[in-house]
């Protein structure tokens, strides 16, 4: 099956079934079993006997992680998900078993048919891997689905069940295709994302009802999303490029308070309305104007060192590494969906190797431009020129996310856009900005809209 289509970041998309593509998120089903077995089955019973299974289901959902390599195991545990919810009735719990793999219970999700559709409309070959029993090609039959995919991939066929990575191996040989050119859709995280993680395939979670918020993968709202998402990016900018402080890390808090401890020796009573304004220039740069500012004469070279070195030691002692919040979401959504991304800092290499490492979180960015690195720091364009360079794309290809006016006016200096954050400071102070968020989250929603 080797295409390569350069129009897409994907040769081949591949669905999980059960919570991605159907699910029993209908009430109208249950409430025909109801009736079926001779139970009270008016509109109220049945909305409560559907959240109680859905509750069971969710409360039940990582103990069926990995099951799957036969049928007896999956009808083992939707056979006590059952009974859990008709306690008072386990003798129906047979019945009820029965209705499911007839496929009575599932209905398509309102996406589905529109998003597979479009996606055959473009040339984009469909597949499945799914942990489910020997009926599955049925039950794809039944709702008009089974001639989207090719292959098919069952784990009670198999005998391999997802997470394992043997499983997504299968599909790989099977379809000779390069490994990132092949993306995995599901439900689960366990199951679909990390399954298909592990054997070098890219992944994104459905999470129709953002029950993932902080999900460690990218995530899309609905299946309809994947005809843009498996296009190269362009909008608001190939390349994202964000700022540290303020914007990935929670830090201004801390930084104000170790510029404090080390100022106040010298009679220095620094407030966040003096110190957030100048966040983003190197902490060498920042020492000679808080002295300046508030003694009259900026300290010299040498003690600018001295003050820096001893902000720098208590920044160090000090802060437990924390993320704004949503901003790691954030990364997994860009990155999934193709965007290049970069940092520019006024903070120190080593603060970075210090504070965003040890997380993981540097592993996001292509390019990271520290304030020790550039000979001007913020508000020179000199930082977000280097990005850009390093990126080896044009800055008016570049969006930068600031959270300060000299960030700001750095970046649009070097021919970016900017986006600012209102973590630090109001909206009015950020004006210079071709957008300001009040957070993360409706940043993140303009962004994925765009």
């Amino acid at each position: 099956m080797p295409l390569t289509n350069a129009n897409f970041r994907y040769d081949l998309i591949i669905f999980d079934v059960g919570g991605t593509l159907i699910g029993s998120h209908q009430v109208a089903p249950f409430q025909e079993f109801l009736a079926h077995v001779g139970l009270p089955a008016s509109d109220d019973d049945a909305r409560r006997f559907h959240r109680k299974l859905i509750a069971n289901i969710l409360a039940e959902r990582d103990k069926a992680q990995g099951k799957g390599a036969n049928h007896t195991e999956l009808d083992q545990w939707w056979s006590k998900v059952f009974a859990k919810t008709l306690a008072h009735r386990k003798d129906l719990v047979e019945e009820m078993l029965r209705w499911l793999i007839a496929g009575q219970f599932e209905r398509l999700f309102d996406d589905t048919m529109p998003a597979l559709q479009a996606l055959a409309a473009m040339g984009i070959p469909l597949a499945v891997i799914s942990n489910f029993g020997t009926h599955l090609r049925d039950l794809l039959a039944r709702f008009g689905l089974l001639d989207f995919f090719d292959p098919i991939i069952v784990s009670a066929e198999v005998g391999i069940a997802k997470p394992d990575r043997r499983i997504f191996d299968l599909l790989a040989k099977k379809v000779n295709l390069p490994r990132h050119r092949l993306l995995y859709v599901g439900d689960h995280i366990g199951d679909d994302i990390e399954g298909a993680q592990s054997a070098g395939l890219d992944a994104v979670l459905i999470d129709r009802r953002n029950h993932h918020p902080n999900a460690p993968c990218p995530r899309i709202s609905s299946l309809t999303e994947l005809e843009r998402y498996v296009h190269p990016p362009s909008q608001p900018a190939p390349a994202i490029v964000f700022d540290m402080d303020g914007v990935v890390l929670n830090s201004p808090p801390v930084h104000l308070l170790t510029w404090q401890r080390t100022l106040a020796p010298l009679g220095i009573e620094l407030s966040a309305s003096d110190h957030y304004p100048l966040e983003g220039l190197p902490t060498e740069v920042t020492a000679k104007r808080l002295t300046e500012r508030f003694l009259g004469e900026a300290c010299t070279d040498h003690e600018a060192r001295q003050l820096a070195n001893t902000k720098r030691a208590l920044f160090r002692e000090i802060f437990n590494p924390s993320f704004v919040p949503g901003i790691v979401p954030l990364l997994h959504d860009l990155q999934g969906r193709g965007y290049r991304l970069g940092l520019v800092t006024g903070s120190a290499r080593s603060v970075v190797d210090e504070s965003l490492v040890p997380t993981g979180t540097a592993d996001f960015f292509e390019v990271i431009v520290t304030g020790d690195q550039v000979a001007s720091g913020k508000p020179s364009p000199e930082p977000y020129r280097a990005a850009a360079s390093r990126l080896g794309i044009p800055p008016a290809q570049c969006l930068a996310v600031e959270n300060a006016p000299l960030g700001i006016r750095s970046a649009k200096a070097a021919g970016m856009g900017c986006v600012a954050l209102e973590t630090t400071l109001p909206a009015e102070r950020l004006s210079a900005a071709d957008h300001v968020f009040l957070d993360v989250q409706s940043m993140r929603a303009w962004l994925l809209a765009s």
